[in-house]
């Protein structure tokens, strides 16, 4: 089982700086981690490989009916010591995690995470980690739909 991640990189000499990583074990869920809590790092938007894909009918990525999109929608992030999950598929409406009540809302160019919805960085980890060797909504956290 493995998921790629791609997120941008605030970088003011480099408008299109970007990152990806191919998550294919524990260790590499750890190294995404690490890499989005670094400082310019933005959201990550994770496919996982091991699921279905299903026919882009809006035409979200070119000619409706004529592109395999994932059936999934899954955005990460780790800010300021928080770590920030958004996760939505077939079966489930969109969620975030139920965070720390103290947790500040984190807003990035993709998606809007609302204040309480940040976790320790080792929850998300957890998550991520039940994400990739399932291919499914991770069940080791707590949701709340948004």
């Amino acid at each position: 089982m493995s998921f790629t991640a791609v997120w941008p990189i605030s970088d003011p000499r480099d408008s299109d700086a970007a990152d990806s990583l191919t998550a294919g074990g524990p260790e590499d869920v750890e190294a995404l981690v690490n890499r989005l809590a670094e400082p310019g790092a933005g959201a990550a938007v994770l496919e996982h490989l091991d699921r279905e894909t299903m026919t882009d009918t809006e035409g979200l990525l070119g000619a409706p009916g004529a592109t395999r999109m994932p059936d999934h929608d899954v955005v990460v992030a780790v800010r300021d010591g928080y770590g920030y999950l958004v996760y939505t598929d077939v079966e489930h409406d969109t969620a975030t995690l139920e965070g720390a009540p103290e947790s500040p809302g984190y807003h990035s160019e993709y998606v809007e995470y609302p204040d309480g919805s940040g976790v320790p960085v080792e929850v998300l980890t957890a998550a991520l980690k039940d994400f990739l060797a399932t291919a499914q909504r991770p069940t080791c956290v707590e949701w709340r739909e948004i």
